[in-house]
């Protein structure tokens, strides 16, 4: 509520008419008048006495508050939503840009005041809006300089964007590496996106793979969690099938052979199944022993040869036979009394 607003407001409240708070504070009548049409404002030397005779505060005279909460700017940006549709987006312009200024140092609603004109001019104006624009990239910048680290990773990703639509390479780079690695906003999408726009293909090409593996390794991590999940829960056609779904990650993105046996062995070891746990062996020792050459997949080639897992197998099938066979490994005791589960220990340590 504004001040011209708050007076009125108190001044009916207190039963007083516009000529007897005006007689109370020495002042005219329609100075009164002014002051609740927002003609003008008291002077700030009578604010003092006006707000002793509204029985208020300065802070509730002058409207005055911290900062909106989240809430409140949730709100707002509602309201910004529907002025446009009724009064057009200059007018939802000057609205949010008011608001702004009511809060200048709320870095959460400039940043978000920000964003929400940016998409109303985008949708809604067919007129030039360079000027607009122009204004909303100035409250992008101050939110780039909050204290408040998620609005400002958030303003320098959405600044790197329009840095790099407009070949401003140099400016682009310099947010990108002030950027934590771990943020709202992922870095190396931003970073893939200035490599394309300047056509270095292998650069974009190694950050894309990268990704790429990172988030197969998660989906197989997810995978074998609810797998665990619907063992516990006692939903034995849904843990097998989850654990085929891995099974068919691994093969369809080319990854390596070992990991489309671990679903699967997890599941016949949690089911103390010693035959089922016998046969996966038998094609997971091998597959230990596969070299992994992700060069040879188009997903993998600008980092596939980095990669390999020829070393790396053959020192872990030591380990795990090692472990297969340790007698103080009590979750292995139901496979090491299996005569079959012994031989193929042993015919597995005879070959490595």
């Amino acid at each position: 509520m504004k001040i011209n607003e708050m007076i009125r407001e108190l001044r009916i409240k207190k039963g007083l008419t516009q000529e007897q708070m005006a007689s109370l504070l020495g002042v005219s009548a329609p100075a009164v008048n002014k002051w609740e049409k927002a003609v003008s404002y008291p002077d700030i030397t009578l604010l003092p006495a006006l707000a002793r005779l509204l029985e208020t505060d300065l802070n509730t005279l002058l409207s005055f508050k911290e900062e909106p909460t989240k809430e409140e700017i949730t709100d707002f940006l509602n309201e910004l939503a529907a002025d446009v549709s009724s009064n057009g987006a200059e007018h939802a312009f000057h609205m949010g840009m008011e608001k702004v200024r009511e809060y200048p140092s709320c870095d959460p609603l400039i940043l978000n005041v920000a964003v929400t004109l940016e998409g109303i001019l985008g949708i809604y104006s067919k007129e030039d809006c360079t000027d607009f624009k122009n204004d909303i990239e100035k409250l992008y910048e101050r939110a780039a300089q909050s204290t408040d680290a998620e609005v400002r990773d958030r303003a320098r990703s959405l600044l790197i964007f329009k840095y790099i639509d407009r070949e401003e390479y140099d400016r682009a780079e310099i947010f990108l590496k002030e950027l934590p690695e771990e943020s709202m906003m992922d870095k190396n999408q931003i970073r893939t996106r200035l490599y394309m726009k300047q056509k270095q293909w292998e650069d974009a090409g190694r950050v894309l793979e990268s990704r790429l593996l990172k988030r197969l390794n998660d989906i197989q991590t997810a995978l074998m969690d609810l797998m665990t999940i619907a063992f516990e829960e006692n939903r034995p056609k849904d843990a097998d099938e989850i654990a085929d779904i891995s099974r068919q990650v691994v093969r369809l993105f080319g990854l390596w052979d070992y990991g489309s046996y671990s679903a699967q062995f997890q599941l016949a070891f949690a089911r103390k199944d010693i035959g089922q746990c016998i046969t996966i062996l038998k094609d997971m020792f091998p597959a230990i022993l596969k070299k992994w050459e992700p060069g040879q997949s188009p997903l993998y080639r600008y980092t596939g040869s980095k990669s390999s897992t020829d070393h790396f197998g053959k020192s872990i099938l030591p380990k795990i036979l090692s472990e297969f066979e340790d007698p103080e490994n009590e979750e292995f005791h139901f496979l090491q009394d299996e005569p079959e589960f012994r031989q193929l220990i042993s015919a597995w340590k005879e070959k490595i």
